[in-house]
């Protein structure tokens, strides 16, 4: 493993571990391009290991799909929620009140599927982990 690599999931390990790593919504469209160069970050990593190990190729393509899937999603529900596209530096009592049932389900799902992503990514570091340790 080149040191680069370990360096890049040590720190994606670390961020991502922490339950509260993504910003809440008024804040998630303004950070949306540093989770993106996060996740090409731990694709090149991916990029790396595939070509060292071509057994497990198939593996890390799918977990980048399903990443990226799930990347674009959380950005979908957020934008679903927050339909004016606009960012809010605070969420009034009437923002809320306003909401729809469609938009507070996009708000649920929001939050579900931005788990999902940070589950994914985590799982996604361990596998690199043992697939770069391996070769």
């Amino acid at each position: 493993m080149r040191a680069i690599d370990a360096k890049i999931l040590d720190e994606l390990e670390m961020l991502y571990g922490d339950k509260d790593c993504f910003y809440p919504l008024r804040d998630w469209f303004g950070t949306a391009e540093v989770y993106w160069a996060n996740l090409e970050r731990l694709f090149m990593v991916a990029d790396y290991a595939k070509k060292h190990n071509p057994s497990v190729a198939e593996k890390i393509t799918a977990y980048s799909r399903r990443i990226v899937d799930l990347f674009h999603q959380t950005k979908d529900y957020a934008s679903g929620w927050d339909s004016n596209r606009k960012e809010k530096h605070r969420l009034s009592t009437e923002d809320y009140v306003e909401a729809t049932d469609e938009s507070w389900d996009a708000l649920d799902k929001w939050a579900v599927t931005q788990e999902k992503l940070r589950r994914a990514i985590l799982e996604f570091v361990k596998l690199l982990y043992s697939v770069v340790f391996e070769s």
